[in-house]
């Protein structure tokens, strides 16, 4: 420019060269600048960023870790850059770059939702590059409770009506058709059909038991809701459910109880207990139904009803007379009432018995020392209680010498817990009784006392009688000679 001026103060003042002159310069300086252009752009695309690997959208488990590669050539001068949705990605202990590439060492479907872009940068030219976007299909399964979804409030629940229930584990993929049996626990069986299914497959479960649609309940997976379509007390009982997609396995982290009353159902006021009797004594059990209208009342033994034959009151108590052997068994109270499934009570009548305790074997125990003697718990219904004493005292609970569970413990054991224990045991049928001889021992006991020794061990007891005393010639015993 500073020579075209020169050229044109030269012009006017006469001493410029002609028009032609000044278009060929000008078209010479025109170009110069375009072979400038072409360099620039021809530097440029020799050092333009080339992406070696690039990251590509992948599925990722929530809680897991996952990666996105990122490698360009020549990189000893390139700086990287992440990009979520736009934004730069600050390294964290979870989530961070290194030699380009990301790393996520715990998923989290909510953060690293959305697409994610490598960005790289030369260091010497500022040249910048920028990958293909990649995403993460995150998969997931959250634990929910089990909810009431209609009627709108426990109090509007009336027997004989429809009652639905709704589970809220919720996740994705929003298919899985692999089969799978859950490990949570022996009752949380979740089975998948092959279908296509809008979120993880929802299994229903009463007190513990698979449930499947039928006549009493509809169950539909895609909306995770439990229809009970004419709820009675039958339908009393826990529910709850659990779910599986390839993210894992959870069952409902909050169960519903329902509870049903319909006074035309039998309701149970008492119900019969167990009885252990003595031979020969009586034994009674009660049982009472309550229903409008009132409920009718059977006893049964070993399927036989009981009404023709055992005495069975107004009030539906039963009564056995002189308990027999014959009479030992399980017996059932059956309620029935207008509507509803017949209420079954059970109770077991035994004979009360003790058997006879094995007999002990005299004890040597070493003074100083821990000791422990068991003492079995003879057989008997009801099961016999077991004490220890000595002299007829009881053994007490804490101590040196002392009683734990059916053991006798001394903590230590001396010489002057020598003598004589009883293992006792007792119960309706009658008592039973081992005695036990015990011998404490020393280590060591220094000769001339009045103990003897044998082994090391010093026992304090009544001492040996003599030894005898044989005589041997020529290695011939001799018996009864004198001397000549």
């Amino acid at each position: 420019m500073e020579r075209r001026e020169e050229r044109k103060k030269e012009k006017r003042d006469g001493g410029g060269r002609s028009g032609e002159d000044e278009m060929e310069e000008e078209g010479a300086h025109g170009l110069s600048q375009l072979q400038q252009v072409v360099l620039v752009s021809a530097v440029g695309t020799s050092g333009a960023i080339v992406f070696i690997k690039q990251p590509s959208s992948q599925d990722a488990l929530h809680g897991r870790s996952a990666f996105l590669r990122c490698e360009v050539e020549g990189a000893s001068r390139v700086q990287f850059e992440w990009l979520q949705n736009g934004l730069p990605v600050k390294d964290t202990e979870r989530r961070f770059h290194e030699a380009g590439s990301l790393t996520i060492t715990a998923v989290d479907r909510r953060r690293d939702a959305g697409s994610f872009q490598c960005v790289a940068r030369d260091l010497d030219t500022g040249e910048e590059g920028r990958s293909a976007n990649a995403s993460f299909n995150i998969k997931w399964i959250e634990s929910g409770p089990v909810s009431l979804q209609s009627p709108a409030s426990v109090s509007d629940i009336q027997s004989q009506s429809p009652v639905t229930l709704r589970c809220h584990i919720d996740g994705h993929p929003r298919s899985d058709p692999a089969p799978f049996i859950s490990p949570i626990t022996s009752s949380c069986a979740v089975v998948l059909s092959s279908a296509v299914i809008s979120r993880p497959i929802c299994q229903w479960f009463r007190d513990g038991t698979s449930m499947e649609s039928g006549h009493s309940y509809s169950i539909n997976s895609k909306e995770r809701t439990l229809t009970i379509r004419s709820a009675s007390p039958d339908h009393s009982a826990e529910y709850y459910c659990c779910a599986h997609n390839a993210a894992g396995d959870v069952c409902s982290n909050r169960n519903f109880t329902l509870s049903i009353i319909d006074e035309s159902f039998p309701q149970v006021e008492v119900g019969p207990e167990d009885q252990i009797v003595m031979e020969n004594e009586d034994a009674i059990f009660h049982c009472r139904f309550s229903a409008v209208p009132p409920p009718t009342l059977e006893w049964f033994f070993r399927d036989t009803p009981l009404s023709n034959k055992i005495t069975v009151f107004q009030n539906g108590s039963l009564l056995i007379t002189s308990v027999r052997q014959r009479n030992n068994g399980t017996y059932r109270c059956v309620g029935t009432g207008l509507r509803g499934t017949q209420v079954v009570l059970k109770a077991t009548l035994s004979l009360a018995e003790i058997d006879e305790m094995p007999p002990f074997y005299p004890r040597v125990l070493i003074a100083d020392t821990i000791q422990r003697i068991t003492c079995d718990r003879p057989r008997g219904q009801p099961l016999p209680t077991v004490w220890w004493t000595r002299s007829g005292q009881r053994i007490p609970a804490q101590g040196r010498v002392h009683q734990d569970a059916n053991d006798l413990v001394f903590s230590p054991i001396s010489e002057m817990d020598a003598g004589t224990y009883s293992c006792q045991a007792s119960n309706t049928a009658g008592k039973r009784k081992q005695d036990i001889q015990v011998t404490v021992a020393t280590l060591h006991s220094p000769l001339g006392t009045q103990g003897w020794m044998r082994g090391g061990l010093d026992f304090p007891t009544v001492p040996p009688l003599p030894p005898s005393v044989s005589w041997y010639r020529n290695g011939i015993p001799i018996f009864g000679l004198r001397a000549a």
